[in-house]
């Protein structure tokens, strides 16, 4: 059995995910501590070989940063990362775009961006999942958009970008990859 840890639970992602993932997964939510203290997670990685996280609006880059310092320290053997970001950090989107919670864009999208490239560097495969503003309800057919490609702003259901994440890990998509989501 693998064990799966989930950091946050965004639009309650991880639940969502745990949920969508096979009898093969032993999952693990921390979702109630403060992010941005590595001394938070080094019991919870022991033996972690997938690690999720679904946190932000804020913040995200302190809270990468602790997540990398405990995993230096547990050493786990861990062989998959799935990073929820946003839309926007490879400047990708066109038109408008408003980022609930965010009063600064480019001061958020830049905490993502470096979180995202903690991720990056830490040398195992990632997958990084950019949805667009995330809804409770599908809006439409889920479209995942490569890295590089532009793609408008709208919206995506928190069930879409539960399924993709899920994919991710079970059935090896994505990997090392920064993919866009969006329903159309």
């Amino acid at each position: 059995m693998k064990k799966v840890l989930m950091i946050g639970n965004r639009h309650h992602l991880a639940d969502k995910t745990a949920a969508q993932l096979g009898p093969q997964y032993e999952t693990q939510i921390l979702d109630n501590i403060k992010f941005d203290d590595a001394k938070n997670y080094v019991d919870a990685l022991a033996d972690v070989e997938v690690i999720y996280t679904f946190l932000g609006p804020w913040d995200v880059d302190l809270a990468m940063e602790a997540i990398v310092e405990a995993l230096d320290q547990v050493n786990p053997s861990l062989q998959q990362f799935v990073m929820l970001s946003t839309a926007g950090i490879d400047n990708e989107l066109l038109g408008t775009v408003v980022y609930p919670g965010v009063e600064n864009n480019k001061e958020y999208l830049n905490q993502q961006r470096y979180a995202a490239k903690l991720v990056d560097e830490y040398e195992i495969p990632y997958t990084i999942l950019r949805p667009v503003r995330i809804v409770d309800d599908s809006v439409g057919k889920l479209e995942v958009i490569d890295e590089g490609e532009n793609m408008d702003y709208g919206e995506v259901s928190a069930d879409s970008v539960a399924k993709i994440a899920a994919q991710v890990v079970e059935y090896q998509q994505f990997v090392n990859q920064s993919v866009g989501l969006i329903e159309r």
